[in-house]
């Protein structure tokens, strides 16, 4: 049996058009160029993987001596991803999962204690507001201005003086 005889032989059936004059489509006139790049691509794949097996093969007869060979470098590579990745990763997961029990009961205490206080001021806020008597019973409010205010109140302004250097000398002053 030769090579020739092994690949089989693809025709394409095209239909004649009915309509006189008109060529057939585009796709008809790709088809065995495309057939041909399918055959090209699939003796070439082939090929290759015949190639890749004969150089490969001697190398499955020294694979348990190159294991032995890299097994201390093997081992030791295990033991520092182990020692540097591994134990810190699983002592942070361990803590973690101890911790989380209080981490809900502490963030559960700050939600609720920040809503406690927002609401509780706004009901003081709306109790004082409508229950409580104004501290001046005056029709209008009336707002202080800075000169109005006393002399010795707290929002007062005061002036700004300017300290003089005396220098110290002879001791004529």
């Amino acid at each position: 049996m030769t090579s020739t005889s092994a690949h089989a032989t693809v025709s394409v059936a095209v239909a004649t058009p009915t309509v006189s004059g008109s060529s057939p489509p585009p796709i008809v006139q790709l088809l065995p160029i495309l057939l041909l790049i399918i055959k090209f691509c699939y003796r070439a794949i082939s090929l290759l993987i015949q190639a890749l097996s004969v150089i490969v093969a001697p190398l499955y007869l020294l694979w348990p001596l190159t294991l032995q060979l890299l097994s201390p470098i093997t081992i030791i590579l295990s033991v520092v991803l182990h020692a540097a990745v591994l134990t810190p990763c699983t002592v942070l997961y361990k803590t973690i999962a101890a911790l989380y029990p209080l981490y809900v009961f502490f963030t559960t205490a700050c939600l609720t204690g920040a809503v406690m206080g927002i609401f509780g001021r706004y009901i003081i806020v709306t109790v004082l507001g409508t229950f409580a008597l104004p501290r001046h019973p005056s029709p209008r409010k009336t707002i202080q201005t800075p000169a109005s205010l006393p002399a010795n109140h707290p929002l007062r302004r005061r002036r700004r003086r300017s300290v003089r250097i005396q220098e110290r000398g002879n001791g004529n002053s």
